[in-house]
């Protein structure tokens, strides 16, 4: 049985509505003596099909395997494009615990001399040499080695300086369920005031990719900075070198001289005690009339706040549409977020980082600076809002402009 495209893509599919592990390989399997770990794990983001070329034991001929991974890019189910020597066509599937270290693992072709695949978690390869009778079991991240049986790094992050609130050695800040680390080293985000902190492998391309402009263009931003290219054509930008970005959000956030963020307004709300600044009256404009404006590209400023959500939503149902989240636009799509009682709050997309994790523009109150943060932080410290949602059942939530 060959697993070429036209079979693995309606698996794909099959899997993107909602099918768990076991619906799919019953539906594909049936006959088969495969056996596994009865578990319900759905895979709820965008699949991957990779390929490995191995070197067949039996005939030394080069065969394809393919892996379905999930949203973590752990590697779940490994595929056989052909079979060796009558073996299944599924050879390999592992589940993992939450920090990486293997729970059960399927190997289904024993052929003489087939080595299984050692890209596991995160999709990073499975140091599995033996010292002293016991085998390592480390995952090679690049620039260190992680250990999932403790899910911490043996050595301690080469920026430690950027991030001095958390151990040198903790893995994703302890969140291993919806973060990653690609290698190793510091995550590209955002800070509160809309830069860039560049990561490792990052350029001018990379620049132009995250604010959706010409290579041209994010090069001139580099250089107008003070980063120069030598005659190799490298330029000199280091991980966690700041990019200053200058748009219609950070010159909002510049403009304001208030400390009074969202933390100091929930901090506030606790102790009924205002610190530092409070309120300054250049910040009186709120969420959905800077989400707005800033998203057309217009000056957020005092007077274009929007005093009734029926209004924010009446702008979003006659100068935007409603598009899927995996398609937002870095400064123009608008997130609607709703509850109960109807429409609550209005952010701008901010782009992601490597982990996945989406960040916006938000202006949580009148009188409250305006601040970058990740969705997740925000959903957090304002359950109030409510979750993303559209103005009809039939939208994602997320509106760009027409």
């Amino acid at each position: 049985m060959s697993w070429g495209p036209e079979v693995l893509e309606p698996v794909a599919e099959f899997i993107r509505q909602g099918a768990t592990f076991l619906d799919l390989l019953a539906s594909r399997m049936q006959g088969t003596k495969l056996v596994l770990h009865r578990c319900t794990f759905i895979l709820f983001f965008k699949i991957q099909l990779n390929i490995r070329i191995i070197n067949s034991p039996i005939n030394r001929k080069f065969l394809y395997e393919y892996n379905l991974k999930d949203h973590l890019g752990n590697n779940r189910v490994t595929f056989m494009g052909t079979d060796l020597g009558g073996a299944v066509d599924i050879v390999q599937t592992t589940s993992y615990y939450p920090f990486g270290l293997v729970m059960n693992q399927y190997n289904g072709n024993t052929a003489p001399g087939y080595q299984k695949n050692k890209y596991l978690y995160n999709g990073k390869e499975l140091q599995d040499d033996v010292f002293a009778g016991s085998s390592l079991n480390w995952f090679d991240y690049g620039a260190r080695f992680y250990d999932p049986q403790i899910g911490r790094w043996h050595v301690a992050d080469p920026f430690v300086e950027e991030r001095l609130w958390v151990t040198p050695y903790n893995y994703v800040q302890n969140n291993p369920i919806s973060r990653i680390d690609p290698d190793g080293t510091l995550d590209w985000e955002p800070d509160k005031e809309g830069n860039l902190i560049a990561e490792a492998g990052d350029n001018a391309q990379t620049l132009a990719k995250y604010q959706g402009i010409t290579y041209s263009e994010a090069l001139k931003q580099l250089i107008d900075q003070g980063y120069t290219v030598d005659n190799k054509g490298i330029l000199n930008l280091k991980i966690g070198d700041k990019v200053e970005l200058n748009n219609v959000f950070t010159e909002s956030i510049k403009n304001s001289t208030s400390d009074f963020n969202t933390d100091a307004f929930l901090k506030y709300n606790e102790t009924k005690v205002i610190t530092g600044t409070g309120p300054t009256p250049e910040d009186y404009y709120n969420c959905w009339g800077s989400a707005i404006a800033g998203s057309q590209g217009r000056k957020i400023e005092v007077g274009v706040g929007i005093n009734e959500g029926s209004t924010f939503d009446n702008i979003l149902t006659n100068s935007y549409s409603s598009i899927d989240a995996s398609n937002s636009t870095f400064e123009k799509t608008v997130l609607r977020f709703a509850n109960s009682e109807g429409v609550q709050h209005g952010a701008v997309y901010y782009g992601s980082n490597k982990a996945g994790e989406a960040f916006v523009y938000t202006k949580n109150g009148w009188r409250i600076k305006p601040e970058v943060m990740k969705l997740s932080d925000l959903q957090l410290k304002i359950p109030s809002n409510g979750n993303v949602q559209g103005i009809k059942l039939t939208h994602s939530g997320y509106y760009s402009p027409k």
